[in-house]
């Protein structure tokens, strides 16, 4: 208690100088109230009223981000909407039948019945429950009434953005179209199929709401190469032959083969010798099953590689990339004219350049160019990189602000000037080509007048590279077989190539544009040539061992089981191709002095 200190009291003679407040009225400290004295607090002095403020409830703000099964089936939507926009977009700019949505939309149907099983089935009320399961990285238990399906393998996992182009090729592929994997693998590098920055044309209401784990799917950091999409088809095919026993056709060969040809800028003579070797082979140009299939061993079991293989093996046997002379035996054999390979390389290293087909960067080259390569480049460049650029990885779907308008990013019309088609610009793309000088022109230009302007679209350029190449075919000197001198024939002194550091001039070129047609890299190639090489020379062998024991009468004289085990096969010779490494096999280019195969 509070005392405040004053004059005595004086009540019955106390003498008393402490006093409190109660109620209003001073008491001293022994209780004797002091009469007519009242006194109010002084805080309460000028108080009108009391100001009462009421605490607002509050309320958790609600998140824009939706999650559990809300969350999955927006994903799910959204990669529909992909879709979508893909075959619109293959189907009005590249000229794809309008049966191409169907079919995608019946694979996408099938794929859809795994996921909609992980949103519907009743697996907790708790949604971190739902997501802890569904993004578990722990094996679970069998589902037996699945057929031996796991529910949990990686076959559940949520599809990724390649598999959406992986599985618009697959529907063209069971539509036995005339396209190669390497085709849709340009349409993502130049950009004409909605790949990169694809949540840019996703409406905001529905990538905002979508959880960060999710959207990171859809953003891709860096654009896949050849190869990896490559075994992402592979990988897709498998699916839907172990999951839903989907057959898959064969490869569209006599269309396939004929681009491909064409493409290689090859002697129509090429497509006769490729489909013998493939009846020889066995080749179906078919996916494998998944029972065939090997994940370790895949260098002959993708469609456009045995295609490109036997392409690269006809053309070694008909037009040796080397300078042996070989003389044919009638003016009618396939091997009787002679290709200049030198100039074959040279227009290969022309045909794919943006630089001397109209001077401007293009979308294919843009996307490849590193910290490197822009100090290469002039300013003519710069600007047409920095527009791609503009284009490509700006948001445009906010509205500029007042401040912004006053500061644009772009460049004024006047500024963009055409680029000067006459001398080409200096190469800058970092991919790595063989030097070589320009292209003769096809006739001597005059003086007053200028040449024709370059071709500005694929055919154009592919019908000027078959002209350039077919132009220089010459004939071979025919030699019959009644003369004596010995003369090499077509077909001997096959050169094999057996690792790619053997490679060189002409022949490297010719092998690095086969493995891009066939989307592997140059070692998965040239790997597989060496196996389908040995193969056939065995099949030759043993023809020749045949018809050597048919010519002695002794038929008879075949091997016993114990020979046939300690037989060194295909399998054999393959297997050591994957376990051997090239540092350790420098002398085993070799060449072959004997007539391999006499069916072409």
């Amino acid at each position: 208690m509070d005392y405040v200190t004053r004059g005595v009291c004086g009540q019955e003679g106390c003498r008393e100088t402490r006093y409190y407040l109660d109620n209003g009225l001073w008491y001293c400290r022994r209780g004797h109230l002091q009469e007519g004295v009242q006194v109010a607090e002084d805080a309460d002095f000028g108080n009108l009223g009391k100001t009462h403020r009421l605490k607002k409830e509050t309320r958790e703000k609600a998140s824009k981000t939706l999650r559990g099964r809300p969350a999955y089936t927006l994903f799910l939507q959204i990669y529909q909407l992909i879709l979508w926009k893909q075959c619109h977009v293959l189907i009005h700019d590249h000229g794809f039948p309008e049966e191409l949505e169907v079919v995608v939309r019946d694979l996408w149907a099938l794929r859809l019945q795994d996921f909609e099983s992980r949103i519907t089935d009743a697996t907790g009320d708790d949604d971190d429950d739902t997501e802890s399961e569904l993004f578990s990285s722990q094996p679970a238990g069998k589902d037996e009434s699945r057929d031996g399906f796991k529910p949990n393998s990686r076959y559940l996992e949520w599809p990724r953005l390649i598999d959406s182009v992986a599985l618009c090729y697959l529907a063209a592929f069971l539509m036995r179209l005339p396209v190669c994997v390497i085709d849709f693998h340009d349409m993502i590098m130049r950009q004409e199929i909605p790949y990169a920055r694809v949540l840019a044309t996703v409406p905001r209401e529905m990538r905002d709401r979508l959880p960060p784990e999710l959207t990171a799917i859809f953003e891709v950091n860096t654009i896949p190469n050849a190869d990896r999409f490559h075994r992402g088809i592979m990988a897709l095919a498998l699916f839907y032959q172990r999951r839903f026993e989907l057959d898959l056709p064969p490869l569209n060969s006599p269309m396939v083969l004929f681009r491909l040809i064409k493409r290689l800028a090859l002697p129509i003579e090429i497509y006769e010798a490729t489909r013998i070797l493939q009846d020889l082979l066995g080749f179906t140009f078919q996916y494998p099953t998944p029972s065939s299939y090997d994940g370790r061993k895949t260098t002959l079991l993708l469609p456009d590689l045995q295609m490109i293989v036997l392409i690269v093996i006809s053309t070694k046997l008909l037009f040796p990339i080397d300078d042996l002379k070989r003389y044919p035996t009638t003016a009618k054999e396939p091997a009787a004219q002679v290709m200049d390979w030198t100039l074959w390389a040279r227009a290969q290293n022309n045909f794919d350049h943006d630089q001397p087909f109209g001077g401007k960067i293009g979308k294919k080259t843009a996307i490849q160019i590193t910290d490197q390569d822009v100090l290469n480049m002039t300013s003519a460049q710069l600007d047409h990189y920095m527009d791609w650029y503009e284009s490509s990885w700006l948001d445009t779907s906010k509205e500029p602000n007042r401040i912004a308008e006053m500061f644009p990013i772009g460049r004024a019309e006047q500024d963009i000037q055409p680029t000067s088609t006459a001398v080409p610009e200096p190469s800058f793309t970092s991919i790595t080509v063989d030097p070589a000088p320009p292209l003769a022109p096809l006739a001597p230009e005059s003086p007053s007048t200028s040449g024709p302007p370059p071709p500005n679209t694929t055919g154009d350029k592919l019908d000027l590279l078959l002209q350039t190449v077919m132009q220089t075919l010459r004939a071979r000197r025919v030699i019959p077989d009644d003369e004596e001198a010995d003369h090499r024939r077509p077909g001997e002194w096959y050169h094999r190539y057996r690792w790619e550091s053997h490679l060189s001039g002409p022949a490297r070129t010719f092998y690095e544009l086969a493995a891009q047609l066939a989307a592997v890299p140059l070692k998965t190639l040239v790997r597989a040539v060496t196996v389908v090489e040995f193969r056939i020379a065995q099949q030759d062998e043993e023809r020749q061992n045949r018809e050597y024991f048919a010519s002695l009468g002794a038929e008879g004289m075949d091997a016993d089981e114990s020979d046939v085990d300690q037989t060194y096969g295909v399998a054999d010779f393959e297997e050591d191709m994957y376990d051997a490494e090239s540092e350790d096999m420098e002398d085993d280019d070799f060449m072959s002095n004997s007539r391999m195969w006499s069916t072409i």
